[in-house]
Formats: C-alpha cells, structure tokens, sequence
C-alpha cells in the first residue's frame, strides 16, 4: 500500500523539527537508484562519510550526531528503501544480499563516490559487509555500530514472533500502525536503547511519523529477513565475516538486547581487519547513548 499524502506530510514536517532542533545546516536531497527515489541528509564539508541505518529504521535516526559527525566529513544519511522517505518498496521475494548490493552500488554511483567510508547500523551493517565482500574496492572502512543481524540467527523474542506464521504480520501491523511517544518509548527501552528516558519528544515524534508511514514497506521485509528460528539461515554471514578485507570497527554496547558482545569479540579476535570496542550502559543504538564516545571512537578509527 502506497503511503498516503497525510503521511508523507507528518513525517516530512516531523524531519524538519528534528533537523531544526539538532542540525539545522542539514541539506536534503531526493537520489534515484534502479528501483526508485530516496532520500539523503547531508551535512559539512570534506571526505565522504556515508550513513546507512537499520531494518525498520530510517536516516533520521542519525541526526542527533550529525553535527559531530560532519566537523571534518562530509557526512550523507541515506534512507534504505521503503524507510523515511523513501519510495516505498515491497521486501516479498526479494533477495536481500543482490538487493544490498545493487541499493549500495546505485547510491554510490548517484552520489558521484568511486569509493567511501560506512558508518551502518544493525542491519545497515550487514548490508555494508555484504557490499563490500564483492566491491571492497568501493568500501575504505566499515564502521558498525549496533550488532548486526548475520553473526547468528539471534533476535530478541519481540521480533521472533513476529517472524511467526499466520500471526506475525496481524501482531505487527497492530503493533507498528499506531505509534504514540509512550509506546516508541517503550519500544527503544525494550530493544534499542539503555536509556530511553533521555530520547525528546521531537526526536520519538518523528520516529512514530516514519513508522505509520512506512509500516507494510516494514511488514514485508520482517516476513523476508525472519522465519521461526530468527534470522533466516542463508542471512547469516558465519565465517564470511572472517573474509572482509576491508578495515572494519564493531561498537557495541554491552546491552545490546540483540547479540551479546562476547559473540562478536569471538569473530574479531580471529582477523586483524576486524576490530571490537565494548560500550558499557549502552544498547543497540550506541550513538544515542553515548554520543561522545561513538563519535570520538569513529573519529579515532577513521583516522588511522
């Protein structure tokens, strides 16, 4: 179902308090790729920093950072497709690694960038790896912030029933359609934040306006990316993480409600292109609970 005119109008109205509360310098743009428009905040002046969100998220999620992030970068948030104000897409039937890799490659070239840093969360994160196993010529370095779903099949007991037969897509259409301050609120406390005491109003209004807007786009990919068990089996990368020639930093916080940290320190330590920085009192959105330490850990490591 195409987002309605009153949608598009709530999240585009809601965007702008955000940006006009934390980054009011923020430049947005409409980009196409192969398979429609998106949308893309951009910020400061310098090398390339590309900003690539999670599942059932949306660019906006980046901008309380973007300020500290586009000091000495010119930093680009993209919305993945069928987010924000993307064009909305269908997920049914679609393969996820060839979708990655052509959304990623189509973007870059729009943007005019032969090749560029990544800063990704959660599943951004997966994409950015999948990307650049095959094009690590168009990767420079991976920064992850948020577990990525591709290390196990590991999802939080919300999400998996979701990812149920018959029930699923009804107790998520009823969960995602009418969003309030209160109930996103919950939700971040529950699954993506330690914190959610800290997230302003302005910031949850404009979540909820991309989550009404968005939520068959966000439906369809939970039916592609989840079966019984979690993440579907092909999804998960394995020992292929162990494969990235790309520079790679993993931040995780340890309360991370997705994927443990331990789990991934396992991986790094097997590979010295990988890198694990443990956050503590942070979940699975570091950047909004600790926003120092994010930026000044992806400043550290982009610079080396």
């Amino acid at each position: 179902m195409e987002p309605s005119a009153d949608t598009d109008h709530e999240l585009q109205a809601a965007q702008a308090a955000l940006l006009a509360r934390y980054a009011p310098e923020t430049r947005v743009r409409r980009v196409a790729w192969s398979q429609g428009e998106t949308q893309v905040l951009e910020s400061g002046a310098g090398p390339p920093l590309l900003l690539l969100h999670g599942g059932l998220d949306a660019a906006l999620h980046w901008v309380p950072v973007l300020p500290a992030l586009a000091q000495d970068r010119r930093v680009l948030a993209v919305d993945r497709p069928g987010h924000g104000l993307a064009d909305p897409f269908d997920y049914r039937g679609v393969d996820l690694f060839e979708h990655a890799r052509t959304f990623l490659r189509d973007i870059l070239d729009a943007l005019e960038l032969p090749a560029v840093d990544i800063v990704a969360c959660s599943m951004g994160g997966l994409w950015s790896a999948v990307f650049a196993l095959d094009f690590p010529h168009r990767v420079s370095r991976i920064v992850i912030a948020g577990a990525p779903p591709g290390i196990t099949r590991s999802v939080p007991l919300m999400l998996k029933l979701l990812g149920l037969p018959l029930v699923g897509h009804p107790l998520g259409r009823h969960l995602m359609s009418n969003p309030t301050r209160d109930s996103t609120r919950k939700f971040f406390g529950q699954m993506l934040v330690a914190h959610p005491e800290r997230l302003e109003d302005v910031f949850l209004d404009a979540v909820c306006a991309s989550d009404r807007r968005n939520v068959d786009t966000y439906l369809s990919l939970l039916h592609c990316l989840l079966d019984l068990r979690g993440v579907r089996h092909p999804l998960v990368l394995g020992k292929r993480w162990q494969d990235l020639a790309v520079p790679t930093l993993f931040l995780w916080g340890e309360r991370d409600a997705f994927i443990a940290p331990e789990v991934g320190e396992a991986i790094a330590v097997q590979h010295s292109n990988l890198r694990l920085v443990r956050l503590p009192d942070a979940g699975h959105f570091p950047w909004i609970d600790d926003p120092e330490r994010v930026v000044g850990e992806i400043g550290h490591f982009l610079a080396r």
